[in-house]
């Protein structure tokens, strides 16, 4: 395969004298977070006007995000629906992640520590969906065959800012109604039917049909904090899905970490991953979106080029939205599953499966991606390094931002300046 092959190139390094020094930095946020799990599942339910459930078999809703404290909410509402006697079972709602098949979607499951074992309830998977019916904008609603076949439907899962699109009602309970339970059907048909633009009032509109066609019980909402901890969990009836929505995304996008420095010639992100956000890195964080990738954003960061160092295991090779980037290392590409990529990217308008510049190792992309920044010497460039754009508590940044770090109280030095270690094949030794 090409990707296991080495490239010849040769890079113009003339005026190069090393990569300036690089800077650990603490970046501080709010920290508020939920401790006991069980705990506030079980108050958040508690204050529903729930009907009688024994026997009644019911559907939880499971995505395919890293999202803290997932399994635990799964399993602390199926402990509290079997606690009332109802007979829940979980089904994967991810679209067309997972390859777009049942096997595979358990597969996502399992890697990110969902199973049956630690859920303590039967997974069930199917890719068949039935039609609910169609939205004003046309969007066929399709719904999860065994989440529509169970008397109630649960739908769980996290609100945050979208990573393509804004409006009132963006990722979250609505999006894994018509996406999630809609399986690779009903995600291909969101998708394509109308421009980006419009997403999110064919979101709610799309919504609107399934909860008048679906049988939900409730929904429970997770926000997450800064340092991708539980801030809050949130239960809502189905007829205050619409209403409450945007008041959590509110709260949501206002407890996002963010890259404290705007001006970046060269953003070095170590890890992109499908769990870590649907876009594999969150252009909420690195300022550069899907929709508009050499637009820069009003209070997001503004980096020139973005060099991608590796693609993490629990994506299973799934690298739709990788076109956003300038440079990946050969190692993220001989990561890369395309057919998986193929697949997602083909349900989505966007289509971003673009397979950026590819070097050998580590020192190489990085060099690349700083020297096309237009600055006459590398020494010059401002870098910043992430570990990805879920872990932001600590980042690296080269010595010249020192200026900016002083004049900031929620930053702290926390080690340097010193050099970028790489090892005799090129790449960097904490990284490996």
């Amino acid at each position: 395969m090409f990707f296991d092959k080495e490239i010849h190139y040769k890079l113009i390094k003339t005026n190069f004298t090393g990569f300036p020094k690089m800077i650990k930095v603490e970046q501080r946020f709010s920290n508020i977070q939920v401790v006991d799990i069980d705990q506030a599942v079980h108050d958040e339910m508690l204050k529903l006007p729930l009907p009688e459930l024994a026997q009644k078999s019911v559907a939880v809703t499971a995505g395919s995000r890293g999202i803290p404290n997932f399994p635990e909410t799964c399993r602390a509402i199926g402990r509290e629906l079997r606690a009332r006697g109802a007979l829940p079972f979980v089904v994967p709602a991810m679209g067309s992640h997972g390859g777009g098949t049942s096997e595979g979607q358990i597969e996502v499951l399992s890697s990110l520590g969902m199973t049956e074992k630690t859920l303590e309830m039967p997974i069930r998977a199917t890719m068949e969906t039935v039609v609910l019916g169609h939205s004003p904008e046309g969007v066929e609603v399709n719904c999860d065959a065994n989440a529509y076949g169970a008397d109630h439907i649960v739908i769980c899962g996290r609100v945050k800012p979208h990573t393509d699109f804004r409006g009132p009602i963006e990722s979250g309970l609505c999006k894994m109604m018509i996406v999630g339970l809609g399986k690779h059907r009903g995600a291909v048909s969101f998708h394509k039917t109308g421009g980006i633009m419009g997403m999110s009032q064919r979101l709610q509109s799309s919504a609107k049909v399934f909860l008048e066609k679906t049988n939900i019980l409730f929904a429970m909402a997770l926000i997450d904090n800064a340092y991708h901890q539980t801030k809050r969990l949130e239960a809502v009836m189905p007829q205050d899905i619409l209403d409450r929505e945007p008041e959590l995304l509110k709260e949501a996008a206002a407890a996002m970490p963010n890259i404290a420095f705007q001006e970046i010639d060269t953003l070095i992100v170590d890890q992109y991953g499908k769990e870590i956000s649907g876009a594999g890195m969150d252009p909420n964080i690195t300022g550069r979106f899907l929709f508009a990738p050499e637009m820069k954003m009003e209070g997001y960061p503004h980096p020139k080029k973005i060099a991608i160092l590796r693609l993490t295991e629990m994506s299973h090779g799934n690298a739709a939205g990788l076109g956003i980037a300038d440079f990946i290392c050969r190692k993220f590409a001989q990561s890369l599953d395309l057919a998986a990529t193929y697949t997602n990217s083909l349900s989505s308008p966007l289509c971003m499966a673009k397979i950026p510049m590819i070097m050998n190792n580590d020192i190489d992309t990085i060099y690349a991606a700083a020297s096309a920044c237009g600055k006459s010497e590398i020494r010059e460039v401002s870098l910043v390094r992430i570990r990805n754009t879920l872990d932001l508590d600590h980042i690296w940044v080269s010595e010249n931002y020192l200026p900016e770090i002083e004049a900031n109280a929620d930053l702290k030095i926390v080690d340097g300046p010193r050099s970028m270690e790489f090892d005799a094949f090129g790449n960097l030794v904490d990284l490996e």
